[in-house]
């Protein structure tokens, strides 16, 4: 999911700087928070003696980081950053370590992804000698560190529901109530828990998921809901009046109030899901990538980001910077977090290959 959800921040951002929301400066700048670009020669980057390289899920140019982000940290260390956008997928990095021929030194993707293979021995631990582990002090562990937060809200047209406020996922599933239809991510994470809360399961007794209940609980309404595949896509079933509720990135849910007041978010019970910085096992630059992550995970490079698109700070120094207009659309402030739900990257790591294609199965009925 956070692949998933990093090429669609890109595309925010790309479909901003072309309208002239953002101007050069802001472009660049939330590149660099975000960990986009491409390198050079993409997918073939290499570090040099006094280089470190990042791999991420692509983006526009590599001058783009080393203004706005590559400029500052090689400021501090001497060191230059390079990126390469050829995607960290987890069959890649094991390719890579099993070769023996690692060419990334960090790698941004999730706490999920960071969990998978640290089970092979694919991913170095965080040296929190040399990354400040009070900069994040939540997302801190041993193979991965967060990098943004992003949420999956409930969110629906108050002139097609003719309802000014939903309450909780419970109303999701309410077709007498509210009619019309919903939609849902084909993607697993911050999906069944949405489901399971509906049915009654109280947020702090989700995990280990109760995958059986789940199915039980959607397999009847199937035929009421569509399930997107990006984000984009969540965003034009509303602007085409396809479905009247669903669930959608909150980056996505705040592009769509921006273009019409009749839509709402409700943060209640949103889930929240954690990018990640990770190592892969034998990075070229040693001990010297965890001076760049320490410099990544500055709160004013997550401010920019949130601003831009609304991805949520994960380092909590972040919070005395935004103004109240930041704190409406960040899902790490403390006015959007009641009864939020914390994806348990544990779980996804053990049963998510499994449960996504049960899943996929199931919505393909």
């Amino acid at each position: 999911m956070t692949n998933h959800f990093a090429k669609d921040s890109a595309e925010i951002l790309l479909q901003k700087f072309r309208a002239g929301q953002v101007d050069r400066r802001g472009f660049l700048t939330a590149l660099a928070a975000l960990g986009l670009g491409v390198a050079l020669r993409p997918g073939t980057a290499h570090a040099a003696d006094n280089e470190v390289v990042l791999c991420n899920w692509g983006g526009v140019a590599v001058d783009a980081f080393q203004q706005a982000f590559g400029g500052p940290f090689t400021a501090k260390t001497g060191m230059k950053l390079v990126i390469d956008g050829a995607g960290p997928a987890i069959g890649a990095v094991r390719t890579m370590v099993d070769s023996g021929n690692v060419t990334w030194d960090v790698m941004d993707n999730g706490l999920i992804d960071a969990q998978v293979l640290s089970a092979g021995n694919y991913v170095e631990p965080i040296d929190y000698g040399i990354v400040d582990k009070n900069k994040i002090p939540n997302f801190s562990q041993e193979f991965g560190v967060g990098n943004y937060a992003f949420a999956n809200v409930l969110f629906h047209n108050k002139k097609t529901t003719g309802v000014e406020k939903l309450t909780d996922w419970k109303d999701f599933f309410d077709f007498d109530k509210i009619p019309g239809k919903r939609t849902m991510c084909k993607w697993i994470q911050g999906q069944l828990e949405t489901i399971l809360v509906a049915d009654g399961v109280a947020p702090d007794q989700l995990y280990p998921l109760d995958v059986d209940r789940a199915f039980a609980k959607l397999q009847p309404h199937l035929d009421k809901i569509i399930f997107w595949e990006g984000g984009a896509q969540s965003q034009q079933l509303f602007r085409d009046g396809e479905v009247v509720m669903g669930n959608i990135w909150h980056t996505r849910a705040k592009l769509l109030i921006q273009e019409n007041p009749d839509y709402a978010i409700t943060w209640n019970q949103n889930t929240l899901l954690i990018s990640a910085w990770s190592v892969p096992k034998g990075n070229p630059a040693g001990k010297k990538v965890f001076e760049f992550i320490n410099s990544a995970l500055d709160p004013e490079p997550q401010i920019t980001l949130l601003r831009l698109m609304g991805n949520g700070p994960t380092n909590p120094a972040a919070e005395a910077m935004m103004t109240d207009e930041d704190r409406v659309f960040n899902p790490t402030s403390p006015a959007n977090t009641t009864g939020q739900i914390l994806i348990d990257p544990t779980w996804y790591a053990a049963n998510e290959a499994d449960v996504q294609n049960k899943f996929l199965d199931l919505i393909a009925t």
